[in-house]
């Protein structure tokens, strides 16, 4: 396990939101519904492996910079 809790959401935000952009996700399933996700930057193709507890703190921190960078709401 990472020393600080959550680094990994700060790298892909880092990342990111240098550019000013929003990864692209791709959720990566099990049959007992163990997920991982995987952000991946749209103009580097730098990719990011996240747990599901990591990706809801990505979406929680996405949501506090407006939006603007990270990662893009889903509509419903």
């Amino acid at each position: 396990m990472a020393a600080e809790p959550f680094a990994v959401v700060d790298a892909v935000l880092a990342h990111l939101c240098h550019k000013g952009l929003h990864g692209d996700v791709a959720e990566w399933c099990e049959m007992r519904h163990d997920c991982v996700y995987v952000v991946t930057c749209p103009e580097c193709g730098a990719s990011f492996t996240l747990l599901e507890e990591e990706y809801d703190v990505l979406i929680e921190r996405s949501r506090q910079v407006g939006w603007t960078c990270g990662l893009r709401p889903i509509s419903a």
